[in-house]
């Protein structure tokens, strides 16, 4: 059985991703675990002597722990309102020194085969959270991670759009994307934002097109724009995407920033949600 983690803050952008992770389990007949990661204090020898560390640390699990439980809670009662209470649901709290750190290693520990997670969106100080959330968790967890803004509203999974730079090693990307939309039930649309179609990219193109001949459910997309941004979440409006999938490096020397920089500001203006699938990058 297929395994999501959802680390949830307890916040309205995390409420609004559970729909999500039940969803996405249904259609995987996947299992969830719901996890809430809550810091303890770290001070050095020399404070200790003037305060109970420990004392004031018991103190701060067991808040969270009266938290969690009325919060565990209402997320029973939002999957029998959404008629998903069938889903198989585990819920832990774990107490780590940094949040993104406590995530992936709950995912590792749990073996899971994807991280569902909230963000705010565009409202007000959501840069700051994105910076020290959503985009950190992107860059370190070992699996998929499916970013929800708050602003999204679920409608089913019916077209996946991914983008690509014909690039080296973006076949192994668009098998993996294929995987996905086959066990979703949907159709990828591989996209590819240019200003001009130079010869290189037509016969990138055909390649690519002809490696992946006779696959359903695959379509090749070139939509021309001066700003990638703006053409990509163009393509996902005009065509009515229900999530991207974006390539992100990672652990590898030859990392390139366009699509690590790109997929957070589109996971940040999109109204859609974002996949971003953790690919090395080949020497």
């Amino acid at each position: 059985m297929m395994k999501l983690l959802f680390p949830t803050d307890f916040s309205p952008a995390a409420e609004n991703a559970y729909i999500y992770a039940l969803k996405l389990a249904e259609k995987l007949s996947a299992s969830v675990t719901v996890v809430h990661i809550y810091e303890v204090l770290e001070v050095h020898s020399w404070i200790e002597e003037a305060m109970d560390m420990s004392q004031l640390n018991e103190k701060i699990t067991l808040g969270e722990f009266e938290k969690y439980k009325e919060q565990v809670e209402l997320l029973k009662r939002f999957a029998k309102a959404n008629h998903l209470d069938d889903i198989e649901v585990d819920y832990t709290l774990k107490e780590s020194g940094e949040v993104i750190a406590g995530i992936v290693n709950e995912a590792e520990a749990i073996h899971a085969d994807m991280i569902v997670m909230g963000t705010m969106g565009r409202h007000g100080l959501a840069e700051i959270f994105f910076g020290t959330t959503a985009s950190k968790l992107m860059e370190e967890a070992k699996c998929p991670v499916y970013i929800v803004p708050n602003t999204a509203s679920y409608r089913g999974i019916e077209n996946i759009a991914l983008t690509l730079q014909y690039k080296q090693g973006e076949l192994e990307l668009i098998e993996k994307a294929l995987v996905l939309a086959g066990r979703l039930g949907a159709h990828l649309h591989c996209l590819h934002v240019d200003v001009f179609d130079p010869e290189k990219i037509k016969l990138r193109k055909e390649e690519y097109e002809h490696a992946f001949e006779g696959q359903s459910g695959i379509t090749f997309h070139t939509h021309y724009e001066l700003d990638t941004e703006k053409g990509i979440l163009d393509f996902m409006k005009a065509n009515t995407m229900d999530v991207l999938v974006m390539r992100v490096h990672h652990h590898s020397l030859f990392r390139e920033l366009f699509s690590h920089s790109l997929a957070k500001r589109i996971a940040f203006h999109s109204d859609v949600p974002l996949i971003a699938l953790p690919i090395a990058e080949k020497a």
